[in-house]
């Protein structure tokens, strides 16, 4: 969903972070946390911010797509790796089928089962959902809902570096028994669900067409649509420590291994709910006579009710201490909600048809804001060009905005037994420049194809979370510059495909990034082989250069900056990975055999 491919290209590619992006942050596994070391590449698909270490895997309802087809169609795919007893699995698919010309319904399902190579590393996941669409004459509706869960232990890390780049100095120990801070008792669930309405109403007139010279046909023409959006969001986490003392890890990253509340099990818990409503009016541009554009405006608002730990109550309840029975224990949690809701109005003029030139530009201004003493807005544009200049095939985008918005509630308050914080955090400010050029294949040869791609980004107040695990804000500017540079090649059967991309940021120290990332793929292809099958024979490669990649905190999910002055501080890159892969098509059917870090056989 959000795009099917059907083509034998990247199918082996299981794990879908790297579906988006060529540079990861993340704990090594299959649907653990994870995030971009691509900062172009980073998305933001939900407002709650514990979600953010697992936005690459999600699926939001506006990146669900809908159907209309005569058939029913029906995919499903199915991975399967790893040991036998440490083994990891992935299956996904979706149906959808017509009902009659005008309703249609659909399914679609992700889930993933990992062990991972380490212990207290596996991970469950799930995305699934239900849509639906109804087009008639005047009205066009389109309506989803979504269950998505995320659940993995949480190792910590390992205890000593040294285990995996001193092997033969720590006993050449098997994966899954190398010690780590948590074994096993440490987990990390979210749950999230999500609903969607859109509502069309047309007003327009009959158009009539001649089909012969003896008989006529009317079809209705949608002038103007008065358009309702709905959307809500519901969003839990739990952290749970089945131990009270878990020191060597605090310590060894320089946190405070003191527990706020409970001294016998930590079991965190907060939730975070969203309704959204949109009505505005639209002038659809095909029917524009004066000039070819369209024209909508709309007015917005936004609910959000934040419930979060109460420092204050808690602690008056009475702490869970040492010398309370450790069979059936309570735990003093109690809790407290929080409103914050903005309403707005927003504009955008627009060209969507035809490729040689099309545009859009928009506005928002929210007059309630979530944070009354600032205001928050969003102004931005794009345009493309897909046109061919003499024989060769040229695409250019570029896009821009400008966006002043209120940090998020749980960046500035959060408590629970581990950590807290109580921040008060200025609006944000952000200000992005994208550019993309495109030669799908150049005229003098189709076999060579190339893609710039470059963004500036200046990022003023800048939240991240600084070396003690909590967030903090970065007042001046931040600035960050990407260049990026796409090749795929082919000569006679052999096919070679290269993304190289650069990062430069001007205070590394609060952002760290690779400067360098590099992506490529060699692989003998062979096509049509007794007229039904397809067969690729390669290797991909993943590198990095070296840089000061950030510490996991298993208590909220985040990833957060190395303590400059720790013995721990160092650069972690500069290692190529190497996956090799046997990749098949038998018509519609498509299979492959795997080799994860190949160059592991030989190297150090």
């Amino acid at each position: 969903v959000g795009g099917i491919d059907t083509s034998m290209n990247d199918f082996y590619v299981n794990n879908k972070a790297f579906r988006e992006t060529i540079a990861l942050q993340y704990l090594g596994n299959l649907g653990s946390p994870a995030k971009s070391a691509i900062f172009l590449d980073r998305v933001n698909r939900t407002d709650f911010l514990f979600f953010q270490p697992y936005q690459l895997y999600y699926k939001p309802i506006n990146e669900i797509l809908f159907f209309n087809t005569k058939l029913p169609f029906t995919y499903i795919n199915y991975y399967s790796g790893g040991t036998t007893n440490r083994d990891n699995r992935r299956l996904d698919g979706l149906f959808t089928v017509n009902v009659n010309s005008k309703l249609n319904f659909g399914m679609y399902g992700d889930w993933t089962k990992a062990y991972g190579a380490y212990p207290s590393l596996s991970t469950k996941n799930y995305n699934s959902g239900f849509l639906g669409t109804f087009k008639g004459r005047n009205n066009e509706v389109a309506a989803a809902i979504s269950f998505n869960g995320y659940e993995n232990y949480e190792s910590g890390g390992f205890t000593e570096d040294d285990y995996i780049t001193d092997p033969k100095n720590t006993g050449n120990l098997e994966p899954n028994v190398i010690p780590v801070f948590f074994e096993r008792d440490c987990l990390s669930k979210l749950r999230n669900w999500n609903a969607f309405l859109n509502y069309k109403f047309h007003i327009g007139f009959d158009k009539e067409i001649q089909v012969n010279d003896d008989s006529l046909a009317y079809e209705f023409v949608p002038v103007t649509s008065i358009v309702y959006t709905f959307k809500s969001e519901v969003d839990k986490r739990r952290y749970i420590e089945n131990q009270a003392s878990q020191d060597s890890f605090y310590h060894v990253y320089g946190l405070s291994d003191s527990l706020l509340y409970n001294y016998k099990k930590t079991m965190d818990s907060t939730h975070y709910f969203q309704m959204n409503h949109s009505i505005g009016v639209v002038l659809n541009e095909e029917y524009n006579t004066l000039m070819k554009f369209g024209f909508a405006a709309y007015l917005t608002a936004r609910i959000n009710k934040y419930s979060y730990l109460d420092k204050d109550l808690s602690l008056n309840a009475g702490k869970v201490s040492d010398k309370d029975s450790t069979a059936g224990y309570k735990i003093n949690q109690r809790y407290n909600s929080i409103f914050r809701n903005r309403v707005g109005v927003g504009a955008k003029l627009f060209k969507n048809n035809g490729e040689a030139f099309t545009y859009s530009a928009f506005g928002e201004y929210y007059f309630i804001n979530e944070k009354k003493n600032a205001a928050s807005f969003n102004f931005g544009g794009n345009i493309s060009s897909k046109s061919n200049w003499g024989k060769q095939r040229v695409e250019i985008e570029a896009k821009a905005n400008y966006e002043h918005y209120c940090p998020d509630f749980f960046e500035e308050y959060y408590y629970s037994n581990h950590i807290e914080w109580n921040n008060d955090f200025k609006n944000k400010q952000a200000l992005n420049i994208y550019g993309q050029l495109s030669f799908p294949t150049f005229a003098f040869y189709n076999g060579l194809g190339l893609t710039f791609r470059a963004g500036l980004n200046n990022l003023k107040n800048y939240v991240y979370w600084n070396e003690k695990a909590v967030p903090d804000q970065y007042e001046d500017n931040l600035q960050l510059l990407t260049l990026s540079v796409k090749q795929m090649g082919r000569i006679w059967k052999i096919h070679w495909n290269n993304e190289l991309t650069y990062q430069q940021c001007s205070n590394e120290r609060i952002l760290p990034l690779p400067k360098l990332s590099w992506f490529s793929s060699a692989y003998f292809q062979f096509s049509h082989l007794l007229k039904i099958l397809n067969i690729q024979v390669g290797v991909d490669f993943r590198w990095n250069s070296a840089y000061y990649a950030p510490n996991y905190f298993p208590a909220t999910g985040q990833f957060f900056l190395q303590d400059s002055n720790s013995d721990t501080y160092s650069k972690y890159g500069n290692y190529v990975y190497m996956d090799a892969f046997v990749n098949f098509q038998l018509k519609r059917v498509r299979f492959y055999v795997e080799f994860n870090h190949l160059n592991k056989l030989w190297s150090n």
